[in-house]
């Protein structure tokens, strides 16, 4: 009982019709058989009462939403990140190496060297940022800065470090590598910086960004052999496994990636054909940026997909871009809202109205306005869209079928007939036409319940703004034969079609649904017994 009814919460009303016929399934006729002794024999089967709650259950990510006037809303939300940190910055391993002679460094042509000399130089390295852009400062959050030196000087010669612009505990990074000649070359070391918080301003040198500066003073302690010139003293440095927690600089010519998502309507699920209108749906975009960096957010595309037809209806005449507020602190979340509806786009009301479907957005971005900026490791746009649904509207032509499994065991030797009596008091503005068929387990029809289509649901009254005015009830019998019930006993499945519409629906008449409409129903049962007493 409870899986059937749980396929009828549809997110809207005209679902109704189904869940009260399927309300049938409590019906367990088999445990009443053996009392059918008696000459007329009528047993409660089920009285209950739906709520709009019961009926309007959200499902997956929709939400039954109460408004200021008791009205009722369904809201479909997704959230989700659409760009993050690693989106925009990439800090790929970084290799720099530097080659020199010892006569490019100015150390003097000797046939024997037995001093002490000091030669320096300066060099400037660009970083490789893959995502384009100007860097200006770098917070490491890990990271390791590898040092790997080696000449072929038959010399000692010791390399000393200093990297002005890279600060450990706001000190320059300095490192120093000896080697000590011992009779052979080449002469290799190596060192290790690790950039756990350390911090890299790379504005210092002549192209204003992303350049690191390294100074380096080599000592050359002779060991008595010749210096031909020739001989070279090189170094590489390694950056790898970059991590940071913030950087700044200039971004406006990175490019954003685009962020496509969907959202399943589950609106009218059950249902194969009809005319549903709904009134004054709204999308709301609301975009939360901790990037230290403003955003133009583009909209490619919003469109509904149908699910059954595959036709694509795309929203037209909305504002296709938005611009983004920016935080100001690292931390900070700004948030900027971008609202949706019939008063700035043409056709929101007509995508949304033909269902199921997915409704589906391509977002893209860019960066507007140059200038120092930041993006810490943990930024991101965060996009919370809400589709709202107002439970306003009216339907025409709908046709909902489902099956549910069933079982019926009357013993026609002492039933002489079976009647179902099904008491509906309707407080919902839906009116409906229902077949009802008994089935067996290869759905050949067994009986035909209510012989074709029969009313048996009537709407509840609307006044001018589409409530409810008073409830509509209806008494429903549905009587099996005796010569039926050998038949009826083998039903493994009943199959309910509902077609219907809203409470005037062919007229256009617009109804809404508040969360004090509620339907009674009262299933009974009264078996003719054959014996006389």
């Amino acid at each position: 009982m409870e899986n059937s009814r749980n396929n009828k919460r549809i997110a809207f009303a005209f679902i109704l019709a189904t869940l009260i016929i399927s309300s049938c399934k409590k019906l367990e006729l088999n445990k009443i058989a053996t009392e059918a002794w008696s000459p007329n024999l009528a047993v409660p089967l089920a009285i209950g009462e739906f709520g709009v709650y019961d009926v309007l259950s959200g499902n997956d990510s929709s939400v039954l939403s109460v408004g200021q006037d008791v009205s009722l809303a369904i809201l479909y939300s997704e959230n989700k990140d659409i760009l993050v940190a690693a989106d925009l910055i990439d800090l790929p391993n970084q290799n720099f190496n530097y080659s020199a002679s010892m006569a490019s460094y100015g150390v003097p042509i000797v046939p024997s060297f037995s001093g002490t000399q000091t030669v320096s130089t300066n060099q400037t390295f660009s970083l490789n940022n893959a995502a384009g852009g100007s860097l200006y400062t770098i917070d490491f959050q890990s990271g390791i800065l590898n040092i790997d030196v080696a000449t072929n000087l038959m010399h000692s010669l010791k390399y000393d470090f200093i990297f002005p612009d890279l600060l450990e505990n706001g000190i320059p990074v300095t490192r120093t590598i000896d080697l000590v000649y011992n009779g052979s070359t080449p002469q290799v070391g190596t060192t290790t910086v690790n950039l756990n918080n350390a911090i890299l301003d790379l504005t210092n040198g002549s192209g204003g960004s992303n350049e690191i500066r390294v100074n380096l003073d080599l000592t050359i302690t002779g060991s008595g052999n010749p210096i031909f010139g020739t001989e070279y003293a090189n170094f590489d440095l390694n950056l790898s496994n970059l991590d940071f927690d913030l950087i700044t600089g200039e971004f406006s010519s990175l490019v954003l990636p685009n962020a496509m998502d969907t959202i399943a309507l589950k609106l009218f699920n059950n249902t194969t054909q009809g005319t549903f209108t709904i009134v004054n749906p709204t999308m709301e975009f609301k975009f939360g940026n901790s990037f230290g960096l403003p955003v133009d957010i583009n909209f490619n595309s919003i469109k509904t997909k149908e699910l059954v037809s595959g036709a694509e209806f795309p929203l037209t005449g909305f504002p296709a871009s938005f611009s983004l507020a920016q935080a100001t602190n690292v931390g900070q979340v700004a948030t900027s809202t971008l609202m949706i509806s019939d008063q700035n786009s043409a056709n929101i009301q007509d995508i949304l109205s033909p269902t199921p479907k997915i409704l589906i957005y391509d977002i893209g971005g860019s960066i507007p306005t140059a200038g120092t900026q930041f993006i810490a490791h943990d930024s991101k746009i965060n996009l919370q869209g809400t589709l709202t649904l107002p439970l306003e509207g009216y339907a025409t032509g709908f046709v909902m079928r489902d099956t549910i499994a069933a079982t019926v065991n009357l013993d026609n030797e002492f039933i002489e007939s079976a009647m179902i009596r099904l008491n509906i008091d309707n407080g919902f503005p839906i009116e409906a036409k229902v077949h009802i068929l008994l089935v067996d387990a290869n759905y050949n029809v067994l009986k035909d319940l209510t012989n074709g289509y029969q009313d048996l649901i009537k709407a509840a009254p609307v006044d001018g703004t589409g409530k409810v005015t008073q409830s509509a009830k209806a008494i429903n019998d549905f009587t099996l034969t005796n010569a039926e019930l050998p038949t009826v006993k083998n039903t493994a499945y009943i199959i309910f079609e509902v077609g219907g519409q809203t409470t005037d629906g062919n007229l256009g008449t617009v109804v809404k649904f508040y969360d004090s409409y509620k339907l009674s129903l009262r299933l009974g049962l009264q078996v003719q017994g054959k014996v006389k007493i």
